[in-house]
């Protein structure tokens, strides 16, 4: 039997014009069946724009191979379709769990080894969104990792009174490694309307590693529908994106849910839902990351431990919650941090530029339960306010998200670069004042602030002072320690 099995193997052109999936698929299909490793042929162009989807249970080495994927006349009922989907051989099955508590360790259900577990309360909704996207919010959910003796190896975050629903799937022990390919989206022009196209890259195993990946994306008009991402990692565990260049989509804007209201819609290149453990290594964008015509590189929702490192990219955002989540080495552009969940989250080494180093996402109610540690990163002051602060807040407390707001309860800087060199006139503030002057001492859903501030070498380049906030009223019970 061959090492590997080739694409040209199964009528794959790789000439740029014929449609090569049909082959593609073909060729999947016998390597997931025959447990083959796959490698395209260096130099081949193969065009793709079926919608279909390549199952990929096997490594793969897409080398110098480039991929055209033309969505260009895709129609809007075909932009479900992704272009590889990374499966496992396992089945889910349901785990018997009829009630968990917030911080429980262990859970009893049969099973062997290690399993991902993902359970649902239907009948209490959490980050219900205000402003211009609102919504009824989202059902309670967490996913988490047992060990085969039930012990619970990630963080539960909610109390689940009742599970409604639960499902779990066998941990791969096997590495599934994906190397290479260059991918070229030519973009699709539909309306510029909520119907995100999957013409990506997704992964639903545990145990991948994404490397040295490309994807450029062609075609652009003034209009186009969003992408939800090129590369998805969907409840996974212990997965790894590492030196890859993708690439920011245009912003369009799109009608919100306020008549007459227009809102910006974007496109993400990752898109990280319900995993534990991804790591994000080296990863940079084609586009330079301050440039505002385009939106973010970075989406995750309900994912828990998430690490980045070494990366350049326009934003990280944690939409609907990340518990637990290191930045280092990192500089993030126009769009910035933002963070939004539950248990530690440290940036260290970073570079902002910008108003504030990061953001607790107002349309989620500014949550951080946690705390929130800053290491010898540098803010390079860019603003057109009269003042810049480490992070952005805002909670009037009279909207209910689902769950009790609260800013980081413990919030560290040990080591923060002010760089206000081309605007030393301005004010700066440790922490934001949440309620930008609104009177808010009788809404019916309280923002709880930070309880503790320590601050360590802390310093304006233009030697002006900082102050720890601009409203102290809203911190009166703020313990401060200052070294």
């Amino acid at each position: 039997m061959e090492k590997f099995l080739t694409y040209e193997q199964f009528g794959a052109r790789g000439d740029g014009l014929f449609d090569d999936f049909d082959a593609i698929i073909a060729t999947h299909e016998e390597a997931n069946r025959t447990g083959t490793p796959v490698k395209a042929k260096d130099g081949a162009k193969y065009y793709l724009a079926k919608p279909c989807t390549a199952i990929i249970k096997t490594c793969v080495d897409f080398g110098t191979a480039e991929f055209i994927i033309d969505d260009s006349r895709l129609t809007i009922e075909d932009r479900g379709h992704s272009i590889f989907s990374v499966e496992s051989d396992f089945a889910p099955f349901t785990p018997d769990i009829k009630t968990l508590s917030a911080g429980a360790k262990k859970v009893d259900f049969p099973h062997e080894g290690n399993v991902y577990v993902r359970i649902f309360n239907d009948k209490h909704k959490i980050f219900i969104r205000k402003g211009l996207n609102m919504n009824d919010g989202t059902p309670t959910q967490d996913c988490f990792v047992v060990d085969a003796d039930g012990n619970i190896k990630t963080d539960i975050d909610w109390d689940y009174p009742e599970i409604t629903k639960a499902y779990a799937k066998c941990i791969d022990d096997a590495p599934l490694t994906i190397k290479g390919g260059k991918f070229t989206t030519i973009a699709n022009q539909a309306e510029s309307f909520y119907n995100y196209y999957s013409r990506n890259v997704s992964i639903k195993r545990s145990g991948v590693t994404v490397e040295g990946l490309t994807h450029l994306v062609v075609g652009e008009l003034d209009h186009g529908a969003p992408y939800g991402s090129f590369i998805g990692i969907h409840e996974s565990v212990n997965v790894t994106v590492k030196d890859c260049l993708l690439t920011p989509h245009l912003i369009y804007n799109t009608p919100s849910k306020v008549p007459g209201k227009l809102v910006p819609m974007g496109s993400y290149d990752i898109n990280l839902a319900a995993s534990i453990n991804v790591r994000c290594i080296n990863i940079t964008q084609s586009v330079d990351i301050h440039n505002g015509k385009y939106w973010g590189i970075v989406c995750s929702n309900f994912c828990k431990d998430l690490y980045f490192e070494g990366c350049t990219i326009s934003r990280f955002d944690a939409h609907q919650g990340v518990t637990n989540v290191t930045l280092r080495n990192c500089e993030f552009g126009h769009q910035k941090v933002n963070l939004i969940g539950h248990g530690e989250a440290l940036i260290e080494n970073c570079t902002m530029t910008g108003s504030t180093l990061f953001g607790l996402r107002e349309d989620y109610g500014s949550i951080w339960d946690g705390n929130i540690t800053v290491r010898d990163c540098t803010l390079k002051v860019s603003t057109r306010l009269d003042f810049a602060a480490t992070f952005g807040a805002r909670n009037l407390g009279d909207h209910d998200f689902g769950f009790v707001c609260r800013a980081p309860r413990v919030y560290e800087i040990d080591g923060l670069t002010i760089d206000d060199s081309d605007c030393p006139e301005k004010s700066f503030y440790i922490l934001p004042d949440y309620t930008s002057g609104a009177e808010c001492a009788d809404a019916s859903y309280p923002y709880v602030p930070t309880e503790r501030l320590i601050l360590k070498n802390v310093k304006r380049v233009s030697g002006k002072p900082y102050a720890v906030t601009a409203n102290a009223a809203a911190y009166e019970n703020l313990i401060t320690e200052e070294r």
